[in-house]
């Protein structure tokens, strides 16, 4: 198996470094940038950022509140973000969020909204939401639907509802889904006009891996890539391509100097396919953190892929 070192695309502080989440390309006034959330900047924050970065350098614009996603939206200069527990659409350029076009059906303080990924078509998206304080399964699995701006649980009892992928095939759509403690990707039949997800097994048991799985990203080839985050000590990170119908890891990435990696990113570059990792500083000990240099920092390197998907966007007025 294939295993290359990434090296540091962006350098990130302390603050903007503790959580970056979800990283995506987006047309942004008229430069296509890799756009990207800060959960939130610092252990006890209820505050987070969103972020976007070129080959000139990167910037940010703090949120109220934490930022668990953000998808492009056709068109450009918008993102629909998931922020706390609403869905609100950030404009560029105003730097202004909109109200809320839908607020989950959760009064519990300590779950807030977490990954998610668009539905093919581009007129739905499903995520879900975490316990802050990663303790109980309290966390939830949803689907929300541009049309009707309607938000629908689809799987309850998680702890932390993160990577998502949906592909299709003859019987319909496919979600894969990682609840992170659970260390496995879970398959369900999803369905959007009857607004379920009926489970359809395992697709791959990583309870093997180091670390805890986290985000993930479809290759288009019947591989995943899947960014686990180790909360101890590691010389490097890593994110590992799997196949979905074997199981078996194929190609692996190292971030060196940090260990906690959280989400991957395909993208297309004149010279191949790249991926970018983002990673995290998120309850690192002082020293722990002084032997991990690079926590926070955004990655990028090589891969083997040929190609990749086009990022799905969403289909809003």
């Amino acid at each position: 198996m294939r295993s290359t070192e990434a090296s540091v695309l962006f350098e990130l502080d302390e603050y903007d470094g503790y959580l970056p989440e979800g990283p995506r390309e987006a047309d942004i006034l008229g430069t296509r940038r890799i756009v990207w959330v800060n959960i939130q900047d610092g252990v006890n924050s209820k505050f987070g950022g969103i972020f976007n970065g070129s080959e000139k350098g990167h910037g940010s614009i703090k949120t109220d509140g934490r930022p668990g996603f953000h998808m492009p939206i056709a068109g450009g200069n918008r993102l629909l973000v998931g922020i706390e527990k609403d869905l609100k659409v950030f404009t560029f350029g105003k730097a202004t969020f909109s109200k809320a076009l839908a607020t989950i059906p959760d009064n519990n303080s300590r779950t807030i909204i977490n990954d998610g990924e668009v539905v093919p078509g581009g007129k739905a998206i499903v995520f879900g939401t975490k316990d802050t304080q990663f303790k109980e399964q309290i966390a939830n699995l949803y689907l929300y639907t541009v049309d009707d701006n309607r938000v629908s649980l689809l799987a309850d009892k998680q702890l932390c509802s993160n990577g998502k992928v949906i592909r299709t095939d003859e019987r319909g759509l496919i979600l894969f889904d990682i609840d992170t403690p659970k260390r496995n990707v879970v398959r369900y039949r999803l369905d959007i006009a009857a607004r379920t997800a009926t489970p359809d097994g395992v697709a791959l048991d990583l309870a093997d891996q180091a670390g805890f799985p986290d985000g993930m990203c479809d290759c288009g080839d019947g591989t995943v890539i899947i960014a686990f985050y180790n909360p101890d000590f590691a010389e490097a990170g890593k994110a590992i391509r799997f196949s979905l119908s074997t199981g078996k890891a194929v190609e692996e990435w190292t971030t060196p100097g940090s260990p906690r990696v959280t989400c991957p990113l395909l993208v297309k570059r004149p010279d191949g396919v790249k991926l970018i990792l983002t990673t995290a500083t998120e309850g690192m000990p002082a020293e722990l953190r002084a032997k991990c240099p690079n926590a926070g920092c955004l990655f990028i390197a090589d891969t083997q892929l040929e190609s990749c998907p086009e990022p799905e966007l969403l289909r809003m007025p």
